[in-house]
């Protein structure tokens, strides 16, 4: 008996690798006020886990609300939900130095200049020249820019640089949502001369050339509170900063939900591509079959226009494209 005892233990070693991280999981009872986000942070130390958790999880249809009295295993390098047949005696999970953060004060941090998609751009000057023949120009850099009322402008005033790119088209019904403005960098004017004014790069995000337009100053959001949605918003990705074909994790993203929809920034949408049935049972079915989601990741809105956002993604598990899906549920 003990014999055969050892082989069985040695074949589930061999097949499937699980049985030491067995024996280094423990069992954690969901409490009031956890969400999924701060039992990664706290167990596994990477509070951008949670996606795959809840992507291994279907039955969970919103993975920021869980509930007292769920069951989790908690591995080193995952957390798993136990499943009522599997009944474990919870443990007491072990005593941790900091206790872990209460979801509405996590705050993600932002680099600005992630830019925005709209239809309504303020355009108060351009970029027309610097000290020497050089065609970039950075952080330092002195520079000569034309005002369209300089009468309106003093010595200290900040304004945005960026980049005025093509229209944006919706991916799905081709309406226009406006431009991709790009942001460089930031100016503070030093001098007023007749015709131009003298200005200093105080700060750059890109490359800065000759024809960079100018746009009110707006101090840059640089800590953003995760905050819950005040309604089940759904909407579409309709590009990126880059033009990248795929999109991952600390790219920026461009939504077609914004302010006017009740979105804010702080809201945490979650990333997914429809579901296609298999050949075998489309041809087993006389009508559409609907699976779930495809889980892709997540992402924090960081701005937000009338009808557009940006969306800086803080999780993937795949690659991400426009004409993916956003939602963001409530409790």
């Amino acid at each position: 008996m003990a014999l055969r005892k050892a082989l069985i233990l040695a074949v589930l070693l061999l097949t499937t690798g699980l049985a030491t991280a067995a024996e280094e999981s423990r069992i954690y009872v969901i409490q009031k006020g956890d969400t999924l986000w701060g039992i990664s942070e706290r167990f596994i130390k990477d509070p951008f886990y949670w996606p795959n958790l809840w992507a291994t999880n279907p039955d969970i249809r919103n993975p920021h609300f869980i509930y007292p009295g769920q069951r989790l295993r908690i591995f080193p390098d995952r957390i798993e939900f136990i499943t009522d047949e599997e009944q474990p005696v919870p443990v007491t999970p072990p005593t941790v130095e900091e206790p872990p953060v209460p979801s509405d004060s996590i705050a993600i941090r932002a680099f600005g200049g992630q830019g925005f998609v709209d239809s309504l751009v303020s355009n108060v000057g351009t970029l027309v020249d610097a000290t020497d023949n050089r065609i970039m120009m950075g952080s330092g850099d002195r520079v000569f820019v034309e005002l369209t009322d300089p009468g309106r402008v003093a010595p200290g005033d900040r304004f945005t640089l960026f980049h005025l790119g093509d229209r944006v088209r919706h991916p799905h019904t081709n309406e226009s949502l406006g431009y991709l403005v790009t942001d460089l960098g930031t100016i503070q004017i030093t001098d007023i001369h007749p015709q131009v004014a003298s200005a200093e790069i105080i700060e750059a995000q890109r490359e800065i050339l000759r024809g960079a337009k100018l746009r009110p100053y707006q101090a840059p959001n640089r800590e953003i509170e995760l905050k819950e949605a005040v309604a089940p918003l759904a909407g579409t990705i309709i590009g990126s900063d880059d033009r990248n074909l795929a999109l991952g994790q600390n790219m920026i993203a461009y939504i077609d939900l914004g302010a006017d929809d009740g979105l804010q920034p702080g809201n945490l949408m979650i990333i997914s591509r429809p579901r296609k049935a298999t050949e075998i049972a489309q041809q087993m079915r006389t009508g559409p079959l609907e699976l779930p989601e495809i889980v892709l990741g997540a992402g924090v809105v960081l701005e937000t226009r009338g009808r557009t956002a940006s969306l800086l993604i803080v999780k993937s598990v795949d690659a991400i494209n426009r004409g993916d899906r956003v939602h963001a549920q409530m409790r």
